[in-house]
């Protein structure tokens, strides 16, 4: 679930959409809201591309809370 949480609160503190978000991701908005959801766990190469718009290693989406990411 930290996955989930963690996308959205990245994308959320950007103030991204999730319009903006999926363009940056190379996916499509339903995917962005089923990922952010907890619905749906994206494929290794989909991790790859939202870590990279993040700025992030993919690896640091998956921890509790991202360097970056403040409540």
């Amino acid at each position: 679930m930290s996955l989930a949480r963690n996308v959205r609160l990245l994308r959320r503190q950007r103030r991204w959409t999730v319009e903006t978000a999926a363009e940056r991701f190379g996916v499509e908005p339903a995917y962005v809201r089923s990922i952010e959801a907890g619905r749906t766990n994206p494929s290794l190469a989909v991790l790859v591309s939202i870590a990279s718009a993040f700025g992030l290693l993919p690896g640091e989406l998956l921890i509790r809370k991202p360097s970056d990411a403040r409540e």
